[in-house]
């Protein structure tokens, strides 16, 4: 027979859970009356009072009846985050949600009622600031500080030295095409003399004075004097190319050198021009700022492991808006250190000591170097002094002796190849004499090089 509908439990307080609905069943033949059913489930946080068990159900039919179906009673109130539902039971009552369940009509098949629901969690923003200040790490940080400085000076010593150098490469080579230009104009010269000789062998010949073979010699040295023209001209040409290839602008950029000099060295005195070189060569300053850089990587290398001491200070701002209104300020000191390091420090303190020693030797190199630099310009400098002086006079002497080998040959009492070797010298000591003068400014040049001086002011 069909069982009655058991009745519902009451309703369950606010935020009880559903329970689990009674079990239902078939009832074979004549069953007997259903048993109680189990409670539906416990009642939820802050819930309201367990709803009632449900009814009995009727006793079963005769064998073969058909299966009651048992009243479908709602749970109890929505609790917060979900509506809970409770289950539909077959052949029996449904239990009340947070209530017991209805009575068992006999043996049957058992269904399991289902809750659903849930709570729901906050949402909110957040955002925070951390601020960490080194203390005090045994001045660790300050000697790597210093030794960047050092380095620093270091590389600025090194720039100066390159400054100085290709100061000193576009004044040689500027010297270098000087000298270049003014031996064309020797050469020119060397050509002007050499056809007024011939014109004067060619005179002698046509008068029946002169012979045949003085006008042929004149013109082969005349041939000469033009091919040592065309040199000289190409010659100058390449200078011209170097200096503007060294100065950075276009090799065929025009230049027209000025009649300039190079200034006098501040003293006479080799010993003072030597110290004041030790003293300001950026090789010399370079060296220093090295070995002083080492020497501070060192004392760096010594607190590799130090203990470090630093002070934090954060700021943690939240709440349920963009702009959080509700901050928190947090104050902390921090220490960190580690006692073993497996011999890191020791050994970073032998490489600085290493590079201190090499940088040492390196000081000692770049002294010798600037003594020797400065003794070689100086003497260099006195020699090319005297060697215009000398110059000088081999061309006054030289002018004198073509001068007479041509008034012998015009009367007649004197050789044609008298001239001939009369200008071939005058040449040799107009070349020297040009030679000799370029050498002074080169000279005066490497001096304040390798005193330091040679940058303008």
């Amino acid at each position: 027979g069909t069982g009655t509908t058991g009745s519902g439990g009451s309703a369950g307080g606010t935020g009880a859970t559903g329970g689990t609905g009674g079990t239902g069943g078939t009832t074979t033949g004549g069953g007997a009356t259903g048993g109680t059913g189990t409670t539906g489930g416990s009642s939820g946080n802050n819930g309201g009072t367990t709803g009632g068990a449900g009814s009995t159900g009727n006793a079963g039919g005769t064998a073969g009846g058909t299966t009651g179906t048992g009243g479908t009673t709602t749970g109890g109130t929505t609790g917060t985050g979900g509506v809970t539902t409770g289950g539909t039971g077959t052949g029996s009552t449904s239990g009340s949600t947070g209530g017991a369940a209805g009575t068992t009509g006999g043996t049957g098949v058992t269904t399991t009622n289902t809750s659903s629901g849930g709570s729901v969690g906050l949402s909110g923003f957040s955002a925070s600031a951390v601020l960490r200040q080194l203390i005090f790490d045994f001045n660790h940080t300050r000697d790597l500080v210093r030794q960047s400085e050092s380095l620093e000076r270091a590389a600025s010593a090194n720039i100066t030295r390159v400054q100085q150098d290709t100061v000193f490469q576009v004044k040689q080579a500027f010297y270098f095409y000087v000298q270049d230009i003014r031996l064309v104009q020797v050469n020119e010269q060397e050509v002007a003399n050499r056809q007024s000789q011939l014109d004067l062998a060619t005179s002698r010949y046509n008068t029946g004075l002169g012979q045949p073979i003085d006008v042929v010699t004149a013109q082969t040295a005349k041939a000469e004097a033009i091919t040592n023209l065309t040199l000289a001209r190409g010659n100058a040409e390449q200078s011209r190319i170097n200096l503007a290839l060294l100065m950075g602008i276009d090799p065929r950029t025009p230049i027209t050198p000025a009649d300039t000099n190079e200034p006098l060295p501040a003293s006479t005195d080799v010993n003072a021009l030597t110290s004041r070189a030790l003293r300001q060569r950026p090789e010399i300053l370079q060296a220093q700022a090295t070995i002083r850089a080492y020497q501070y990587g060192v004392n760096a290398a010594r607190t590799t492991n130090a203990p470090v001491v630093s002070g934090d200070v954060q700021v943690l701002s939240s709440g349920n808006q963009f702009l959080p209104q509700t901050n928190n300020l947090f104050l902390g000191v921090a220490v960190t250190w580690t006692p073993f390091d497996g011999g890191l420090t020791r050994g970073r303190v032998e490489e600085q000591r290493a590079n201190v020693e090499s940088a040492q030797a390196q000081l000692t190199a770049s002294q010798l170097m600037v003594t020797s630099d400065v003794s070689v310009a100086y003497v260099n400098l006195i020699t090319a002094s005297q060697r215009v002086t000398l110059a000088q006079a081999d061309v006054a002497n030289a002018e004198a002796g073509v001068r007479i080998a041509t008034g012998r040959y015009a009367t007649g009492i004197g050789l044609f190849l008298d001239i001939i070797n009369a200008e071939a010298f005058l040449l040799t000591a107009r070349i020297n004499l040009v030679t000799a003068q370029a050498n002074v400014q080169q000279a005066r040049a490497a001096l304040q090089r390798a005193v330091g001086d040679i940058l303008p002011p």
